[in-house]
């Protein structure tokens, strides 16, 4: 039933945004490590261009849904996870050192 709900271009959204989050994040940790300001800066801005304007042509002919919607909406619940996750990891980090 809950498989009938759901629009199939909310989770291959969340998918493809998880996937690039994986590949991306190891590359952003090295130049945040390296204090590498503007290429961090190229290389978000270079991202959001790839998102804007090849995801959202290929999201609007596959799925015949608002780019704009299913974008916010994913990155909505994909960063709601990532804190909720950060959260939990942070709380049982700070019980672990009272013990």
């Amino acid at each position: 039933m809950l498989s009938e709900q759901i629009n199939p271009a909310y989770i291959f959204m969340i998918i493809a945004i998880s996937g690039i989050y994986m590949f991306v994040r190891p590359f952003i940790k090295w130049i945040v490590d390296s204090k590498s300001v503007t290429l961090l800066n190229y290389v978000m801005s270079s991202l959001l261009v790839l998102v804007v304007l090849f995801g959202g042509i290929a999201l609007s002919a596959v799925f015949r849904r608002s780019m704009l919607e299913v974008t916010l909406h994913s990155l909505a619940v994909f960063g709601g996870c990532l804190g909720g996750i950060h959260l939990l990891l942070q709380v049982f980090r700070n019980k672990k050192k009272r013990v």
